[in-house]
């Protein structure tokens, strides 16, 4: 190696290492300001070759995480955006990462528009089958008992969940601290039968006590009418398969 490019690969190391400095103050300062998260972000990236800010953005090198996971867990969502603009494709480290992130902060809406969710399969069938995608909100009741709302409302189910891989149709959303997963399969032979499963990814125990309200699409036939309600309360008395945690 030259004494010249000992030099260069010294300065881009330093660069580096300004860069991340910079960053860390964004996502972990007290003193953050939010307006000026953008040109700094800007001057950052511009110092360092095009694909430097996409590295330097996805890996564990903030206290054991990625800086967007800081920016999500310090709720700073212009920071956010603002690194998501240099990061080619997320590695499953640095998903896992800000999945955490989401799942500690209840941050639902954060998941959904960085599309966290794992089954992205489902995503491209989407798209194949053309369906329009699903609308899925989080409201949350009372914080002190955990109690929330999620409301899905799922489009051309029926085609959705016939052309499923395994027929079986998966939706997913962060609330109460969790990654909970709500998951239709067809059953085999399914003489018209339906199931429906619930549960979360790695994390606390919790008891479920869940009611599940299927609100039928609501069509107008000559007049208005109000969608018929199929209510089924899950809680964990005589199942196993709902029994996240004893009572």
């Amino acid at each position: 190696m030259s004494q010249s490019s000992v030099f260069s690969f010294r300065r881009m190391k330093q660069k580096r290492t300004a860069v991340l400095s910079r960053i860390r103050d964004i996502v972990l300062a007290p003193s953050f300001t939010p307006s000026s998260v953008t040109p700094i972000v800007n001057a950052c990236t511009a110092a360092l070759p095009a694909a430097e800010p996409s590295n330097i953005l996805t890996q564990l090198n903030i206290e054991g995480h990625t800086a967007l996971y800081w920016a999500i867990v310090n709720n700073r969502p212009r920071a956010v955006w603002a690194f998501n603009k240099f990061i080619s494709c997320y590695s499953s480290v640095c998903t896992s990462d800000l999945r955490i992130a989401c799942m500690i902060t209840s941050n639902h809406a954060m998941s959904t528009q960085l599309n966290l969710g794992r089954r992205s399969e489902q995503i491209r069938l989407r798209g194949l089958l053309g369906c329009p995608p699903n609308g899925i909100q989080v409201h949350t009741c009372d914080e002190l008992t955990n109690q929330f709302n999620v409301v899905l409302r799922i489009r051309m189910f029926q085609k959705r969940l016939r052309t499923a891989t395994e027929n079986k149709w998966y939706h997913e959303f962060v609330a109460g601290g969790r990654i909970w997963w709500l998951c239709f399969i067809l059953l085999k032979p399914s003489n018209g039968l339906w199931s429906a499963e619930i549960g979360f990814w790695h994390s606390q125990p919790a008891r479920l006590d869940a009611v599940l309200l299927i609100e039928a699409h609501s069509r107008k036939l000559g007049r208005a009418t109000s969608p018929e309600a199929l209510k089924i309360p899950s809680t964990l008395t005589g199942t196993k398969l709902l029994a996240l945690a004893p009572w």
